[in-house]
């Protein structure tokens, strides 16, 4: 996905191992945060580990915190 203002990629929508899974962005300081806070939160899969995390969609993160996280990426993009 693109921001329409800069056309700078803020997700990436894929399926990998039957299992959809979304690379978005986020600040280092918060990237160890949400690996932590779940299981299903891990390094970017083929993007720098240190800018993204993949969000594995297995049902475990609430869709709000889901959400958050797409929200937060495309917030450092804009």
């Amino acid at each position: 996905m693109l921001s329409k203002r800069n056309k700078k990629s803020f997700a990436f929508i894929y399926e990998r191992n039957g299992s959809i899974c979304i690379n978005i962005k986020c600040a280092p300081e918060w990237v160890e945060f949400w690996r932590n806070a779940y299981k299903a939160v891990i390094p970017g899969y083929h993007m720098n580990k240190r800018h993204w995390n993949t969000i594995i969609l297995d049902g475990s993160i609430p869709r709000k915190e889901i959400e958050r996280m797409i929200g937060e990426s495309y917030d450092l993009v804009k």
